[in-house]
């Protein structure tokens, strides 16, 4: 079940696309949305050597201001809203804080970064997915939404961390139109594409296989020929199932599909 949904709450171009998909999903879900603003350690730093405390100072009420107005100006929009809402503010490192309350959280949505800075932090999305103790959904930047019963696609590579994935998405899962298993060129002795289907079916899930040849390198491609061709409103997978080193140096599907997917995707390390 997803009874609570974790927000990342931060002045940035995604912001609008995931408060709505968060949202949706809250509907969706009969869930509580819970938004979390963090402010970074790094902003309190100020590097001005002549302003001394008051430079500090005068930064840090700035801050705190600008805060509080978004939490006024979103906080006013979620009354209007049908969804139970609580708004949380934290200080630390961004990616600490989020995923600190992940460990209480069904799910979290946070918003695709490509190569800009979230809040200071370089490969944010990449950062919260592997830290997360529950799935973390991936808005594309320019998202306007979740469709909760639009298809849904999985893509399924034999390992824990898609098993994990599929396990934490079953409630989004179970009101898609329909889902589709996506193998690309995987071995699969240990965790078969059946035994996925096998375990959506015990669910009430009915699921179609798709196994593609190629190359592992593949997927990526692939994932997205399918999702866009099916309609889907959200892509599954597990995160950095196989070397998260390799995958550092030489990119790799779970990379590839956080920078330029122009669907949601679903992921759990």
């Amino acid at each position: 079940m997803i009874r609570s949904i974790l927000l990342h709450v931060a002045e940035d171009e995604g912001f609008e696309g995931r408060l709505q998909a968060a949202l949706d999903l809250c509907r969706a879900c009969d869930a509580h949305l819970t938004c979390l603003q963090v402010t970074p350690y790094n902003a309190y730093v100020a590097f001005d050597p002549l302003g001394g405390v008051h430079a500090v100072n005068a930064l840090v009420d700035d801050l705190r201001q600008r805060e509080a107005e978004t939490e006024a100006a979103i906080s006013a929009r979620l009354e209007k809203e049908d969804v139970r809402w609580d708004w949380a503010h934290a200080d630390g490192d961004v990616v600490q804080m989020v995923s600190a309350w992940s460990s209480l959280s069904d799910l979290v949505v946070i918003s695709q970064a490509g190569s800009a800075l979230v809040q200071g932090i370089a490969r944010f999305p990449d950062l919260v997915v592997m830290a997360s103790e529950c799935p973390v959904l991936v808005v594309p930047a320019e998202g306007t939404g979740f469709a909760a019963g639009s298809p849904a696609i999985i893509g399924w590579n034999a390992t824990p961390e898609a098993a994990r994935a599929l396990r934490g998405a079953l409630p989004i899962l179970a009101q898609a139109s329909s889902v589709t298993i996506v193998t690309v060129g995987e071995s699969d002795e240990d965790l078969p594409q059946m035994a996925a289907s096998a375990y959506l079916s015990r669910h009430g899930i009915a699921s179609e296989l798709i196994a593609l040849t190629g190359k592992g390198s593949d997927a990526e491609t692939e994932l997205l020929r399918v999702a866009r061709e099916k309609g889907a409103g959200v892509i599954l997978m597990g995160a950095y199932g196989r070397s998260r080193l390799r995958e550092a140096l030489l990119g790799g599907a779970t990379r590839t599909m956080l920078d330029q997917s122009e669907i949601a995707v679903l992921m759990k390390h």
